[in-house]
């Protein structure tokens, strides 16, 4: 859990799920707000990803 509250791991379901038990927090709601904060720190830095348009052939 330290490195969880840390921001050195993200939260895997199973975590998810003993929160929701130990807490009464919906683990649901929980991944969603990991998934979001994943997402956020990642364009954080969308810049750097360098990445062409895919084109589509016939």
């Amino acid at each position: 859990m330290s490195t969880l509250l840390k921001g050195n791991v993200s939260l895997s379901a199973d975590m998810a799920i003993r929160f929701e038990k130990a807490f009464g927090v919906r683990a649901d709601n929980l991944r969603r707000m990991q998934k979001a904060y994943s997402l956020a720190r990642a364009r954080a830095h969308e810049d750097e990803i360098k990445v062409g348009k895919f084109a589509e052939t016939a």
